[in-house]
């Protein structure tokens, strides 16, 4: 194994540990067995890299990509929002509670959080701007199509 912490808990890996991080970036399911064979490694020992991966924190869950638009929610929007009032809180409890946000982040610059968000109607995505207007001044993008 050749992941080693080096100061202040920053782990150096070799290039076998990101190959093993790209697989499973691309497909969290794929078997260890193939994982194996593509890195050219025993299943043992690419269990014990995965294994030492988690106990480090640098793999902290599998997860899926989700087709928000066979579900029926078609139009995508990144959304940035700039919080008046110190309304933080209260804002982060409204995000919290909804089922189609994908992600949501604080961040710096113009604006004070940006999130994805899945709707099925044009209608829904006017309702939600509305009531989003009591924490604060957003900005809409619609996404056309993922590139990446």
């Amino acid at each position: 194994m050749y992941i080693s912490i080096i100061f202040k808990g920053i782990v150096r890996m070799d290039l076998t540990d990101r190959k093993i991080l790209n697989i499973l970036e691309e497909n969290s399911k794929t078997s260890l067995s193939d994982i194996s064979r593509m890195v050219n490694l025993s299943i043992p020992s690419v269990r014990e890299r995965i294994n030492k991966m988690k106990d480090l924190n640098i793999i902290e869950k599998y997860t899926i990509d989700i087709n928000y638009n066979s579900l029926g929610f078609g139009i995508d929007v990144i959304i940035n929002i700039t919080i008046k009032n110190n309304l933080y809180a209260d804002f982060k409890t409204f995000i919290k509670n909804l089922d189609n946000v994908e992600f949501c982040y604080r961040i710096s610059g113009d604006s004070c959080f940006v999130f994805k968000m899945h709707f099925e109607t044009m209608e829904a995505v006017e309702e939600f701007i509305d009531k989003s207007q009591y924490y604060g001044h957003t900005k809409t993008q619609f996404i056309f199509s993922r590139t990446i």
